[in-house]
């Protein structure tokens, strides 16, 4: 969902990786550096971290809901920027936006921030149920901070099917290519059935001439989002360059998730301000999005933020279902967040006037490491 591109200025992208790793070698640098970021735009990956299982019924109910709670933080966010808060009062647990985490270059209308809610919103709900509890959810918007997700428990008997509440630990965005192999029809039959939130449906991709010019879309995103500074900036600012620097804030994109070795934040700043460009990236995107077996849009049939909700809901739940699948997938947003290229997109998918939402590849590949993700007295207010 948001996302993760980099590259930047137009006058560099006649460098290659194996130029840049030979003046590395030059320059005593160490090992290896910063490869190219992978450009999957959005929502985050998830987190190894210590929450391991809902505390069960009979333990103290404040520990009770934070358990839950920790599984509402698993979800994808928009450059990892987690932009979620959580009060706990007796029976509700209530989610609010925390605008002090917003994208207003790559998020302007704070659309997929909203998307993320509802991601975290599906991961409370699973939890819950797993715990012992039904779950209410009821959106209130009120311009800006006022808006929240209320979510009231009511006790239940516990549901104990791993399931999707399992998922919730194993989901990752995967950054990486992947090994071409088809999804067997009874799978992709299973992702079509997946339950729906209202207003929400999806569009599962797997024609090849389709695919290819969909690539063509992402690589003109990268080419435009890599070349404004202003996106640039904002991108790196949320990039974690070492180990280090990604435990200690909790948030962010870690180097390591897409591939990249870890290194002092001056040297990754340095490797991506000389010598990766947009071109590149477009060109990486195009062999990540051609290894995969296919590709899924998200679209919801009006644009507002309760519909931002009920897609991240819908998105988290197939996220959660091809985990159980171990299907991989990863977000190529760039023709959502491009106003030209969302419009050219839904022409060419003969969307009418269905809105895309989120736009990612899947297929098989192995696992990348996990991001980072705050502790529960950062996000609990």
């Amino acid at each position: 969902m948001i996302h993760l591109n980099d590259n930047n200025y137009k006058r560099y992208n006649s460098f290659n990786r194996r130029k840049f790793l030979r003046s590395l070698a030059l320059i005593g640098a160490g090992a290896a550096v910063m490869p190219v970021l992978s450009a999957c735009s959005s929502t985050s990956d998830l987190t190894s971290d210590h929450r391991d299982k809902v505390r069960k019924k009979g333990n103290e109910a404040a520990g009770q809901m934070e358990a839950i709670v920790s599984y509402a933080t698993l979800a994808p966010s928009g450059h990892n920027t987690q932009p979620w808060e959580y009060r706990i009062k007796e029976n509700t647990i209530t989610i609010y936006p925390d605008y002090s985490r917003r994208l207003p270059v790559v998020d302007p209308d704070d659309r997929e921030m909203f998307i993320s809610l509802g991601c975290a919103l599906e991961n409370l709900v699973i939890a819950a149920k797993f715990a012992g509890f039904n779950a209410h959810a009821e959106s209130k918007f009120n311009n800006g901070k006022e808006d929240c997700i209320v979510v009231s428990l009511e006790s239940r008997e516990p549901n104990k099917s791993m399931g999707l509440y399992d998922a919730i630990k194993k989901r990752q965005c995967t950054r990486n290519e992947y090994d071409g192999k088809p999804v067997p029809m009874a799978d992709l039959n299973r992702m079509e059935v997946m339950e729906k939130e209202p207003g929400v449906n999806c569009v599962i991709i797997s024609d090849k001439k389709q695919i290819s010019r969909i690539t063509e879309l992402v690589k003109e995103g990268d080419i435009q989002q890599m070349n404004d500074e202003a996106f640039y900036t904002e991108l790196q600012s949320w990039i974690r360059f070492s180990e280090g620097e990604a435990e200690e804030t909790g948030d962010g994109l870690y180097s390591k998730c897409m591939g990249n070795p870890s290194v002092p934040r001056w040297l990754g700043k340095t490797i991506m301000n000389i010598f990766f460009g947009a071109k590149g990236q477009a060109e990486d995107d195009e062999k990540r999005i051609l290894s995969s077996s296919g590709i899924i849009l998200f679209a919801s049939e009006k644009n507002d933020k309760a519909s931002w909700i009920n897609t991240g809901r819908t998105y988290e739940r197939w996220a959660l279902t091809t985990t159980m699948l171990n299907i991989k997938s990863a977000f190529i947003n760039q023709p959502v967040e491009v106003p030209s290229l969302k419009k050219e997109l839904t022409s060419y998918l003969s969307l009418g006037s269905s809105i895309p939402q989120l736009l990612l590849r899947y297929g098989y590949s192995n696992p990348m490491p996990y991001s980072f993700r705050r502790s529960l007295k950062e996000v609990i207010v």
